[in-house]
């Protein structure tokens, strides 16, 4: 069984394609099943992310800048948190594949756009498809409880800058793993996004998908490496495929807390990336930022300048 992508002729006349993680280590584990469909329809692609490991730290692989290096598997991590190391292992381990996960440093906008251009000379990149792990992507800056929106505006106000890049797409893996998201402004960002034509399809993941049990395979391997905390919207993503419902705990990270696992979680949403970032209302706030700490307050200031858009319950 195959996934069945909504923008699969899309993302097929794409040369190079570059599947980015918006921000953290596991958000690009959210784009492996479409790298896996992709692949075995003779798709090039690459997997790049937005990184909390400390790259410029790095000494070996591939440095196209000190906070731009394709991690290999032989490369020795600079942390102990660091599942774009792990993922290049497993390639290696189960697949049998040298496959180099490019990892960005965690810096501000201005920094990343940076890095991205090197990159996409580097690799002849004509298409990005940026991966989020959750929503908080679609968020706008006005809604009642954001998430953890900085590093995915980050990654979203670089990749609007690639004007050059021919196809430039969001999507989004995980709806209802955050916890701290208002989801009745969520699909009404996505209701907005439809009518400017912005919305470009979904998709859902099953089990009986082999892009999927690869995905599941490379997500349970890294979390089974030592000292590395499970990613939430993942084991989620997982645990929805398997059928689960409700409070349900893949990994003990969550013991304690209530979780809503739901149908909704396997569900691929795709986006025009520049019809999101147009109706971003911090994005112009942020771009000149250098550092994460710098994006950061300009974000918070934007946020505190605007008023905020009043939550109403999901009628369901």
């Amino acid at each position: 069984m195959q996934l069945n992508l909504p923008v699969f002729d899309q993302l097929s006349s794409c040369q190079n394609l570059l599947i980015a993680g918006m921000g953290g280590g596991f958000d690009l584990f959210c784009g492996l099943p479409i790298y896996f469909e992709l692949q075995s329809r003779g798709q090039q692609a690459h997997l790049a992310s937005f990184s909390f490991s400390s790259i410029s730290r790095l000494r070996d692989g591939v440095c196209l800048s000190h906070t731009l290096v394709g991690v290999t598997a032989d490369n020795r991590g600079p942390a102990i948190y660091f599942p774009e190391l792990y993922l290049a292992q497993w390639f290696r381990e189960k697949r049998s594949e040298e496959v180099p996960i490019w990892c960005f440093e965690k810096t501000g906008p201005r920094p990343l756009l940076d890095n991205y251009r090197a990159l996409v000379e580097h690799l002849t990149i004509d298409g990005i498809l940026l991966i989020d792990g959750g929503v908080d992507s679609l968020m706008r800056g006005d809604e009642a409880s954001l998430g953890t929106v900085i590093e995915d505006a980050s990654s979203l106000a670089a990749v609007d800058e690639l004007e050059e890049i021919p196809l430039r797409m969001v999507a989004c893996l995980g709806l209802g793993a955050e916890q701290d998201v208002t989801y009745t402004q969520v699909f009404e960002n996505i209701a907005a996004l439809t009518q400017a034509g912005g919305f470009l399809g979904s998709c859902s993941m099953t089990g009986q998908m082999e892009a999927c049990q690869l995905y599941e395979d490379a997500v349970r391997c890294v979390h089974d490496k030592p000292f590395q905390p499970p990613s939430v919207i993942n084991a989620s993503v997982i645990s929805a495929v398997q059928g689960q419902f409700g409070d349900y705990h893949l990994t003990e990270k969550t013991r304690g807390s209530r979780l809503w696992i739901s149908p909704l979680m396997p569900i691929y949403w795709f986006f025009d990336l520049p019809a999101v970032a147009e109706r971003n209302l911090f994005l112009a706030d942020i771009r000149g930022a250098d550092t994460f700490m710098e994006a950061a307050f300009a974000m918070l200031e934007s946020r505190r300048k605007k008023p905020i858009r009043k939550a109403t319950r999901i009628p369901l």
